[in-house]
């Protein structure tokens, strides 16, 4: 169980979520071209997370890109929508409207998969170091350190 926010979730593969999305994605063609450039960047971008498990920079990518494409196709429906007055174009909208709920929570999943591949402390997956983590005198493996008392 994974907890993000307080709140615990069952556990749920990048896979389904991925699935889903390829699925939803494929069967909401707009025709319009950013739409589909941006939505499967981003399974793409989300295969290659599922590929490297413990990079927790990809996950942040993938949590980044996942945040604008939301952000995008709330921009794209608002403006769009209107447009599709078909059978087609309403199924269309539908599956691209599940598509955009199904985007916000794998937003939620992936920020918690960030936060279990950084480990929990580190949000931005980049490791601090503490005074005791590096010496003051750490040397590469290839230069010796000075003997005391011997000038060279």
């Amino acid at each position: 169980m994974t907890e993000v926010f307080g709140v615990t979730l069952p556990n749920i593969s990048l896979k389904i979520f991925l699935l889903l999305h390829f699925i939803l994605l494929t069967f909401s063609g707009w025709g319009i071209l950013n739409y589909a450039i941006m939505n499967y960047f981003v399974v793409a971008l989300g295969i290659w997370t599922l590929v490297h498990k413990e990079e927790s920079t990809l996950a942040l990518f993938y949590l980044a890109f996942l945040g604008v494409s939301v952000i995008s196709d709330v921009v794209l429906l608002a403006f769009w929508h209107a447009a599709m007055r078909s059978a087609n174009g309403k199924f269309s909208v539908f599956c691209s409207v599940v598509l955009l709920l199904v985007k916000v929570v794998n937003t939620v999943y992936a920020w918690g998969e960030h936060r279990r591949r950084s480990g929990e402390g580190n949000v931005s997956g980049y490791t601090n170091f503490g005074e005791s983590d590096v010496s003051p005198t750490y040397l590469p493996d290839h230069i010796s350190p000075p003997i005391p008392g011997v000038d060279m």
